[in-house]
């Protein structure tokens, strides 16, 4: 019975170093499977964050080119504004300066 005993002591302590082993060997396999995931959605996670950060200097291109327009066609507008306000006051000024010249009042 003693024979017995230990026999099946030994054979105890062998399946629990063996499954030990086994937990190791599992959880060595899902880190690595894990760590490898983790990669794989880091890469995944640069590339998408590479795609819209393309769309959106393409939105900001678009904007810019759009405000520039804008801002080009008010100072144009402006500048004709400009031209003919002077135009209209080209012959006051004319006249103001023959006045000065000549003296008359």
């Amino acid at each position: 019975m003693a024979k017995e005993t230990m026999q099946a002591i030994s054979n105890a302590e062998q399946k629990a170093r063996e499954t030990v082993l086994n937990a190791k060997e599992e959880a060595h396999r899902l880190e690595a499977e894990a760590q490898a995931q983790g990669q794989q959605a880091v890469q995944a996670a640069v590339k998408e964050a590479g795609k819209k950060a393309g769309v959106l200097c393409g939105v900001a291109r678009a904007d810019a080119e759009k405000l520039g327009a804008r801002v080009k066609e008010e100072t144009q507008a402006q500048q004709e504004r400009l031209r003919r306000s002077a135009e209209e006051s080209r012959g006051r000024v004319v006249e103001e300066i023959r006045k000065i010249v000549l003296g008359k009042t």
